[in-house]
């Protein structure tokens, strides 16, 4: 089958996006052609065909991007649209509906809070109600929905439309073994811990660096990587703030780094954060990435106690902490525990190495991705 995939605001080889949805795709013998923002041109790339539009930015430019998406999707030999978020799902079904094409869309986030939060909170429950409408009447005109996780799925309960179940995992591979010589001299010798992924205050920048204020009087050789880039917030003053604190160095922030050099950094360090501030509405559901990359290199992760899905797979597999982050005193509590307490520590991760093995990898979720475009080829 020929695939398009449509973006708004994916990065073209994103990690879901591109990293394991389109390659798999190809893998399955599908044609795959993406359409994606960027300023300047895209390779193709691992069998992918690319095509670009230019970069949303701002609210206003990620309708304008829709409207891109359908003029340059138009013209696009392709059997099925694959829409991976609510803009580039409105244009989807524009193009459904002048190419008579089938659309499967591929729900990441929570997509009511996440498109109220934009007007003044009187407003707010009358933009959740209309949002919930769109979204079932638009439902209803999809060939398959896929959801990131399972509490995506209350805006189509009742509805006919089939959807499937692909979790945010990753590919099952042996933990990284192969650490560069300056990340082994810089922080094996020292008790490292790691945020990876984009970082900022509803990221819990700021709690963090309050915590290590406590931690490093306790393990004055503590090390912090904060590895992705700084988009929520100013990260010139998040870097002032550091240097005003005397954490210049304990906090690295070596900012991103190609998708094949993230598991080194992981695995030299001793324990993976997640620190979701409950700032948003929508970030109780969230199922960042990073949650099963911690798991597959075997360290333990602290995560936020309100978050609903990751709390719930941290302690069905009893892999990490689920604390208040809000409170920079019990980051720092849960930090110092695991760095007191290396025996527990490494229970801890052998534990979510082991559930990686065994159940949340992507060969699991890659068969219901697969089977989904296979249902929608059948019932073309």
């Amino acid at each position: 089958m020929k695939i398009c995939i449509l973006q708004v605001l994916h990065e073209p080889f994103d990690k879901r996006v591109f990293h394991k949805e389109a390659k798999s795709l190809v893998a399955a013998g599908h044609e795959v052609l993406s359409i994606v923002p960027s300023d300047g041109p895209v390779a193709d790339t691992a069998g992918v065909t690319f095509r670009t539009i230019p970069v949303a930015k701002g609210l206003p430019a990620r309708a304008r991007s829709a409207g891109r998406l359908v003029l340059a999707g138009r013209h696009v030999d392709t059997d099925c649209y694959f829409a991976v978020e609510p803009e580039s799902w409105v244009a989807a079904l524009v193009l459904k509906l002048l190419r008579r094409k089938r659309v499967v869309f591929d729900v990441h986030e929570p997509i009511v809070p996440e498109f109220a939060k934009f007007f003044p909170a009187p407003l707010r429950p009358f933009v959740k109600w209309a949002t919930v409408r769109a979204m079932r009447l638009f439902a209803r005109f999809t060939d398959h929905i896929i959801l990131t996780r399972e509490s995506l799925a209350t805006e189509f309960k009742g509805l006919r439309t089939p959807q499937s179940l692909v979790l945010n995992t990753n590919h099952l591979q042996p933990m990284c073994a192969d650490i560069p010589a300056p990340l082994h001299e810089r922080y094996a010798t020292r008790p490292t811990i790691i945020h990876q992924g984009v970082f900022g205050d509803v990221r819990g920048s700021y709690e963090l660096l309050d915590a290590l204020k406590t931690v490093v009087q306790v393990v004055p050789d503590v090390k912090c990587i904060l590895l992705g880039r700084y988009v929520y917030g100013d990260e010139k003053v998040y870097r002032n703030a550091v240097r005003e604190a005397g954490l210049e160095d304990v906090v690295d922030m070596p900012g991103a780094v190609p998708f094949e050099g993230v598991p080194a950094y992981i695995a030299v360090s001793r324990i993976g954060l997640i620190l979701l501030q409950p700032i948003l509405e929508g970030l109780a559901y969230a199922m960042p990435h990073k949650l099963f990359d911690y798991m597959r290199e075997g360290i333990p992760c602290i995560v936020p106690d309100f978050t609903i899905e990751v709390r719930h797979i941290v302690e069905e597999t009893d892999c990490g902490l689920a604390v208040d982050v809000t409170k920079p005193e019990a980051i720092a509590e849960a930090i110092l525990r695991l760095l007191r307490d290396p025996a527990e520590a490494q229970r801890l991760g052998r534990n979510g190495r082991h559930a990686v093995e065994t159940k949340y990898h992507w060969a699991n979720d890659e068969r219901a991705l697969l089977d989904a475009f296979a249902a929608v080829e059948r019932n073309g």
